[in-house]
């Protein structure tokens, strides 16, 4: 797509009940390192104030887009699921055409999670990153992607170009009557023209 840039990698990160913030899945592989990870995982896994909030993180040379999601539910460990879904693009390229993709990815495995606990089971969580694959290339070549999940849900995702800023409107750009209206027949008129003019 065009003036959109690509984006570098998608890593799913969660909170592991004995390991901590970790990245459990990322295409294309181990483009963050752990020792990476661990200095930004604070802004990743998230503490109450900052879950549900989309987030940006410009380290590493690069900008880390997510929106950190915590389901409370005592049939999980700690009572809670915490996870994130995350965007690696270029350091100094605009975010703007990926907030909201951000925020529906994690709306989508949200409820996903809540519907057929699709994080929460390992067999259905393994499919992520074939998902998280199919989205990256979708995303870059296309700018859009509809990815079927199971009978129920698709995911579907759409970059959207940022506007151009709108022209500033000179007094000579205005047409005006030059003669008086009341020299014209109204009945000929549409009627958004006959609301403007009275």
């Amino acid at each position: 797509m065009e003036r959109v840039p690509p984006i570098k990698c998608i890593f799913f990160s969660e909170f592991h009940t004995t390991a901590g913030p970790i990245i459990t899945y990322q295409v294309p592989e181990d483009y963050l390192s752990k020792e990476a990870f661990d200095t930004v995982h604070v802004y990743i896994i998230t503490k109450p104030q900052l879950q549900n909030r989309l987030i940006t993180i410009n380290a590493l040379g690069h900008k880390i887009m997510g929106c950190p999601v915590c389901i409370e539910n005592p049939k999980y460990p700690r009572n809670m699921l915490i996870f994130n879904l995350c965007l690696v693009i270029d350091a100094t390229a605009s975010t703007a055409p990926f907030e909201i993709i951000v925020k529906k990815l994690a709306g989508y495995l949200t409820n996903l999670e809540l519907e057929n606990e699709f994080l929460s089971n390992e067999e259905q969580k393994s499919t992520l990153p074939n998902i998280m694959s199919r989205i990256l290339s979708e995303l870059n070549m296309s700018g859009t992607c509809n990815i079927p999940i199971n009978k129920s849900n698709t995911i579907h995702l759409k970059l959207v170009l940022p506007h151009e800023d709108a022209l500033e409107v000179a007094d000579h750009d205005v047409p005006i009557f030059l003669s008086s209206k009341n020299n014209f027949q109204r009945n000929q008129w549409d009627l958004t023209t006959q609301q403007v003019s009275y």
